[in-house]
């Protein structure tokens, strides 16, 4: 942890200054209250975007045992908000600081995007030129979202101001280069905690982009050992996400951050902690997938996708059921890492459409 910097008292002609200052600041403006926003298929005409206050969750109050599933309920109504579209077409999901991005394949001209903090719409141009036929890798950088779609790399910075020019619009920009990768190979992936160096690991190799001079760079022939995105946790000075590996089922697992120097390279895997808890409530015979996500402070949300008990040994499984389980992260005294006040509820769903693209690892964002 930094040291605490020490500084000078004021002069007494500066007391009362600095007094009335902090009076002013005793009362601070409330910060603006997060939900979970989980997109499902469940609308015959395009997909929801459901609204979940996790602060109404109930505690499960175990450690180190396996929780009874909780009963699962129906997704609140209304939805926070809809969109239309063609089933196969409106797929791909993505999120911005406060912003829902709906992104179709097919190069569709624009796509229309959701700010859960304004509630307004407003359409964002597909990536020219491009057909985003495979599944992106989405991710935000230093106030930039970066797409990672078959060999290439896209980026997207905050929209035009309102009253612009009419003629600047909300676009994506492709760079020339190739990725030293093919997205679809991409199985983990984060932040540094400098807050613009990306990792990822794919092919069975880690790289790492310098989003500055948006140069790659292979760090070595050893991979994250996370299933998709790991979070940095201040508190614990790690990186945070899911297992990848089959012992890991169902826990999370942190590693150390690794040097962002030009000359850094390591030979083998960094050295990772595998958590004790297992967090997934379905065996491997109902479970779907999983996604997890970072609530800030030590704190996430982890969202399982399972069949419904009477989907049990169907390849499909067109009623499913959602367990939303939050919890804190923390080092026991033997240094083991533990999971803490685990809050849990399910709901339940039926795709409006069958084999839609999103039925396995829920999508879902914290804003």
């Amino acid at each position: 942890m930094p040291k605490r910097q020490l500084r000078p008292q004021p002069d007494g002609h500066h007391t009362a200054k600095r007094r009335n200052k902090n009076q002013q600041q005793q009362h601070p403006p409330p910060p603006t209250q997060r939900h979970l926003y989980l997109v499902v298929d469940d609308w015959e005409r395009g997909y929801s975007v459901r609204k979940i206050d996790v602060d109404a969750f109930c505690e499960c109050n175990l450690q180190g045992e396996v929780a009874p599933e909780p009963e699962p309920e129906p997704l609140h109504e209304p939805p926070a908000v809809r969109f239309e579209g063609h089933h196969g077409r409106l797929r791909f999901f993505g999120a911005h600081g406060t912003k829902i991005l709906a992104l179709p394949a097919y190069g569709a001209t624009d796509f229309p995007v959701y700010d859960t903090e304004t509630l307004g719409i407003t359409l964002c141009s597909h990536p020219a030129g491009h057909k985003v036929c495979g599944p992106p890798v989405l991710v935000s950088v230093a106030g930039m979202l970066y797409m990672l779609v078959e060999c290439s790399l896209a980026m997207l910075g905050a929209p035009p101001p309102p009253n612009s020019d009419e003629n600047k619009t909300w676009a994506w920009t492709f760079m020339p280069e190739h990725l030293p990768f093919e997205a679809s190979y991409v199985k983990s992936l984060a932040v540094h905690p400098d807050g613009w160096t990306l990792f990822v690991s794919a092919k069975g190799k880690t790289f790492s982009l310098n989003t500055n001079s948006l140069k790659w760079t292979c760090r070595g022939n050893w991979v994250m050992p996370f299933s998709g995105e790991a979070y940095f946790d201040e508190e614990l000075d790690v990186w945070v996400g899911l297992c990848i590996h089959a012992d890991g089922f169902g826990r999370v697992c942190c590693c150390d951050a690794m040097p962002v120097a030009a000359d850094a390279e390591c030979q083998t895997m960094l050295a990772w902690k595998l958590g004790q808890e297992q967090l997934f409530y379905a065996d491997r015979k109902r479970h779907l997938g999983a996604t997890l996500l970072s609530m800030g402070d030590s704190r996430y949300c982890l969202l399982e996708c399972v069949a419904h008990e009477d989907q049990a040994g169907k390849d499909y499984a067109a009623h499913r059921v959602y367990h939303v389980t939050t919890f804190r992260l923390k080092y026991d005294k033997d240094g083991e890492l533990r999971t803490s006040r685990r809050l849990a509820r399910s709901y339940e769903m039926t795709d409006a459409h069958e084999l839609n693209e999103s039925y396995k690892r829920p999508v879902a964002f914290w804003m």
